[in-house]
């Protein structure tokens, strides 16, 4: 997988002692400013510079967009609605050009590195790329501003008339680098309210923060030392027993990506959570899912929930055909892996998991009749056990393209990665791969407590649980999760803080 470019990437990240110290600064001015004007300004400027910070090429196309949809919102609701024509040539306007600054900055490049391959081929090649970075953030806040837009124009929501509270709502900086995909009427009002200060609020954001460190630092920042070296050059892995360390590399990849994206997740909903503004979770218990449509309703909820209203619902939804329900469940899921990557791996990875679910609605008769005639009974632990693990090695083989540096490495590796030899787990090859016995040890164990709290928590909130029990046990909860990140977190000379994996994005 491609880096995310180092020139966009700043000295202040959310996985930073400097983030926190800026956060830190951030909360205790926040709560010492009179009223919720002067709140909101001070929150725009620390976003807007946390931005430039990160992303300094990318503030310009931010306010772009933002003007883009703010002005927008309010030509659409000015407009002449006797015949809807102002309205809708608005609309359709502000979306076109909303999408077309997306796929210039995602796809020109590429596009143009392709044509210049095809020049190459008639003796007319050349220096053909327009050196067009993504912007941080860009694909999240797009999507932001389209949705914006469309709702304006159909009447579900009033357009935001003020345009510090509409910037904000855009650039507010939990949510600006990499979602989730917040809606800016749900954002705006938690923004223009004057909140008092929350003791409960604060412990509950820190403990959030807390659980996304420790996903990022002990798990995450772990395996992906492992996960990298196997994929750089999975073609010396894919003879005799070695095909199985392409399966457990595999697997740790479904794991890092699931702990480095909701730890973000968990960072910014814990620091958005110490300014009384809740932000939507964007994770589940994904990988309790028993099938493939039931993670892709725990995975990246924002954006699935996005492409629901934007895309599956105006193509028809349920309300066409099996046929014609079936395509647009693929454009949904082509459209996911366009969304992430200009490549073929990511176009390969949405059709995959778009067919795994035509072909669970089209085996779905052929399920039913064999588990009557074997009388299994679904609710049994060990069917859903199965049906679990049946999902997560579905997921895992759809994630190897999500991951593999091309379809050729893709396809090798799932053709090879189900080894029957199980040599490779006790002859210390796993540990030829850059992670010491230590490390393994330390990830896998995080790994297996993170799971064991978020399956309670499918039933419970298990922060709200410790948030709520006397002193003398939270603080014990709190000590050990900051002396555990301190003394085993992922740190080191070649470590840097701005790898989450969804900031290429």
């Amino acid at each position: 997988m491609p880096g995310f470019p180092s020139s966009l990437v700043g000295t202040v990240q959310f996985a930073s002692v400097a983030f926190l110290f800026v956060l830190a600064i951030t909360v205790i001015a926040y709560y010492s400013l009179p009223g919720p004007r002067t709140r909101a300004v001070l929150l725009l400027v620390v976003s807007s510079l946390l931005y430039l910070t990160m992303a300094p090429q990318g503030f310009l196309v931010l306010a772009l967009v933002t003007t883009v949809a703010y002005v927008s919102g309010v030509l659409i609701e000015r407009g002449d609605d006797r015949i809807g024509r102002t309205r809708s040539v608005v609309g359709v306007v502000a979306v076109v050009a909303l999408v077309a600054g997306l796929a210039l900055f995602k796809y020109a490049d590429s596009t143009v590195a392709f044509v210049g391959r095809i020049a190459a081929l008639s003796s007319l090649a050349g220096d053909r790329t327009l050196r067009l970075v993504l912007p941080l953030g860009m694909s999240f806040w797009t999507f932001q501003a389209i949705a914006y837009v469309v709702d304006v124009r159909k009447g579900r929501t009033s357009a935001e008339r003020d345009p510090l509270l509409f910037w904000l709502s855009v650039a507010y900086f939990p949510i600006v680098t990499a979602g989730p995909i917040t809606k800016i009427q749900q954002l705006g009002p938690q923004l223009r309210e004057k909140r008092a200060f929350d003791p409960d609020g604060i412990r509950s954001g820190l403990l959030l923060m807390g659980r996304g460190f420790f996903k990022k630092l002990m798990v995450a920042d772990r395996l992906v030392v492992f996960v990298d070296a196997v994929y750089a050059d999975p073609h010396a892995f894919g003879g005799g027993s070695n095909g199985l360390i392409l399966f457990v590399a595999s697997c740790f990849f479904a794991i890092q990506l699931y702990m480095d994206f909701s730890g973000y997740s968990d960072i910014v909903r814990g620091a958005s959570r110490l300014f009384g503004v809740e932000i939507p979770n964007n994770f589940r218990g994904p990988y309790f899912a028993t099938t493939v449509r039931d993670f892709w309703r725990r995975w990246h909820i924002s954006l699935m929930d996005w492409l629901k209203e934007y895309v599956y619902i105006p193509l028809g939804g349920n309300r066409v055909g099996d046929a014609r329900r079936y395509a647009n469940l693929l454009a949904v899921f082509a459209v996911s892996g366009l969304w992430h990557g200009t490549g073929l791996t990511y176009l390969a990875w949405g059709l995959l998991n778009g067919i795994y679910q035509v072909a669970g609605g089209l085996l779905a008769p052929l399920n039913e009749r064999i588990i009557r005639r074997l009388r299994i009974d679904r609710d049994s632990v060990g069917h859903r056990a199965f049906r679990t693990a049946r999902t997560f090695v579905l997921i895992t083989v759809s994630w190897v393209f999500f991951r593999a540096e091309s379809l050729a490495d893709g396809a090798y590796i799932v053709t090879r990665m189900f080894s029957p030899t199980l040599g490779v787990l006790t002859d210390g090859s796993l540990l030829e791969l850059g992670l010491t016995a230590s490390d393994l040890a330390v990830a896998l164990l995080s790994a297996v407590i993170v799971f064991i709290l978020e399956w309670a928590s499918l039933r419970t909130d298990a922060l709200t649980i410790i948030t709520r029990r006397r002193v003398m046990v939270r603080w014990a909860v709190y000590y050990a999760l900051i002396l555990t990140i301190v003394l085993f977190g992922a740190y080191g000379g070649a470590y840097r803080a701005a790898d989450f994996v969804y900031f290429k994005f």
